[in-house]
């Protein structure tokens, strides 16, 4: 295996499956607000781009200092209990395991907010596998912005072009080509296959044990 390549994952939707956790939050905070809740099913399509636009879309309506106010709430409802039902999908440890073996270096990059991103990956026991788990610490530098890719390809000590970027979503799929990066789009998480292969990935897998023979070609 090539040792200078470097992979990294979004988190949601992608290495775990944080709907419930993500959605109960949402709905608690709309709750405390007097706003009506929304269906697990809606909360799907809107994850990845972040808590700011997460709430807005369950508040189309109201003003941004309402919106505002539910990110806060949210996020603290969210902070008490991040992992309640939160679990990696089937073959992920295998995965992240057999990658490890190979030597190959790994980061987490997700649009949730940072200090979310890190507790999470931590207290699921995933922190051993990756050098670094990033969020989102400016809402100008999210995804599918470069800018903290290829900040995490640097301190992975690959050349973007070697990198593999993992996720679930249109969104990751914009951010690999904006970095200059390829593109591997995973149908197990929150958007539909049709969606996926819209947005042109450079590779589509249905099972995480499919990536390491990508790594070979």
């Amino acid at each position: 295996m090539k040792h200078h390549l470097a992979i990294i994952f979004d988190l949601d939707g992608t290495l775990v499956d944080s709907l419930r956790d993500i959605t109960d939050a949402l709905n608690e905070a709309l709750t405390e607000l007097n706003k009506p809740t929304v269906a697990r099913q809606e909360v799907r399509s809107w994850v990845g781009e972040g808590m700011p636009l997460l709430c807005r879309r369950a508040l189309p309506a109201h003003s941004d200092s309402l919106v505002e106010e539910l990110v806060r709430r949210t996020k603290s409802r969210y902070l008490a209990h991040p992992v309640r039902c939160t679990r990696p999908y089937p073959n992920i440890l295998t995965m992240l395991e057999l990658l490890q073996i190979e030597g190959v270096p790994m980061a987490v990059l997700s649009n949730k907010p940072h200090d979310l991103t890190v507790r999470i990956v931590a207290e699921l026991g995933l922190a051993p596998y990756f050098a670094q788990a990033v969020g989102c610490q400016l809402e100008e530098e999210k995804k599918p912005l470069p800018t903290s890719a290829l900040r995490l390809a640097r301190a992975l000590g690959a050349d973007p072009a070697a990198v593999f970027l993992v996720g679930d979503s249109a969104t990751d799929i914009e951010t690999a080509r904006n970095a200059g990066m390829c593109s591997v789009a995973v149908t197990w998480g929150f958007r539909d296959r049709d969606e996926l292969i819209a947005a042109r990935p450079d590779h589509l897998i249905d099972d995480p044990l499919k990536i390491l023979p990508l790594l070979n070609n």
